[in-house]
């Protein structure tokens, strides 16, 4: 019996100790959710997710752009019975572009592209008053035959360009008008053909038709070759394009169509067309010019343009 009756006096006293135990943690706990829960005029802190859109508004404002083009260009000549074959035209640049506002940009920039130009003559005929180197006049009978003359050109390209914007969606249109300056880096020709160069001396009757050493000859097969050199071209031109969505890029096509130029060659005219050697130069030290030299020149034509802003 004195066994069992002190194992329960020391249950009681355990029970005893515990309640209190209970009670502080109850207490502790009250006081934590109270402190912890906000009164009706606080607010909840909460992360602010709202998106920047100043980094989508500035987008635009400025960009560059790398761009591929491929073209039609065109040579337009007064004289009427050469032929002209232009070829396709490729190249690339670098643009710089700035809005002023959403519908209303200009466009800087730089490029290169190439294209070779074939023309030619079957037939041609002509007379040229002229003067030998002695001081008598005489006319110049010229002809040519199966002329063939192939041109490379090679042109630094800096064209300039209002831009006018309207936005659909994600995607934009524009429309587009300025001035590209070109200047020729390469322009080199070979010609070839059947020339005759005859000098006839009405006061005496007397026409000289052979005489090489004198700058007269018949159907003789020349081949010339060497640069044209024109002065710096100004083309006006307009055009649209397309801009696609995009994030940090994006992609747009362009259609440029370029009016005629003014002739780039006005200061450097020939009195005809082949007017063979002057003040009787000999025909071993001569070679006919470009048919670009004589008659009035424009250059223009179209483009499409590949390229990326970013």
């Amino acid at each position: 019996m004195r066994y069992v009756t002190n194992i329960s006096n020391q249950s009681k006293v355990r029970v005893d100790f515990i309640k209190p135990g209970f009670l502080i943690i109850f207490m502790i706990a009250s006081l934590t959710l109270e402190a912890g829960s906000p009164a009706s005029n606080d607010t909840i802190a909460t992360p602010n997710y709202t998106v920047d859109n100043t980094i989508e508004n500035t987008r635009g404002w400025y960009s560059t752009s790398l761009y591929g083009e491929f073209g039609l260009p065109t040579i337009q000549h007064s004289v009427n019975q050469i032929g002209i074959d232009d070829q396709i035209s490729f190249g690339g640049g670098l643009s710089f572009n700035f809005r002023f506002v959403d519908w209303l940009g200009i466009q800087f920039g730089a490029g290169l592209s190439y294209h070779n130009t074939n023309l030619n003559i079957p037939e041609y005929n002509a007379e040229i008053a002229s003067i030998d180197n002695e001081g008598d006049s005489y006319t110049k009978i010229v002809s040519a035959r199966n002329v063939m003359e192939e041109q490379k050109w090679l042109w630094l390209n800096a064209p300039v360009s209002l831009n006018f914007f309207y936005g659909f969606g994600d995607w934009e249109l524009y429309g587009l008008g300025g001035i590209e300056m070109r200047y020729a880096i390469l322009s080199d020709y070979t010609q070839t053909g059947t020339f005759t160069h005859q000098g006839y001396y009405e006061q005496w009757n007397v026409l000289f038709d052979d005489l090489p050493s004198l700058g007269f000859y018949t159907d003789r097969n020349i081949k010339s070759e060497g640069k044209i050199e024109p002065d710096l071209l100004l083309l006006p031109y307009f055009g649209i394009g397309m801009i696609t969505p995009g994030q940090n890029s994006r992609f747009y096509m362009e259609f440029r169509y370029y009016l005629n130029s003014q002739d780039p060659l006005a200061n450097s005219k020939q009195d005809g067309l082949f007017p063979g050697p002057e003040n009787n130069q000999s025909v071993n030290m001569f070679s006919n010019k470009s048919v670009l030299n004589f008659g009035d020149v424009a250059f223009g034509g179209l483009k499409f343009i590949v390229g990326i802003n970013f």
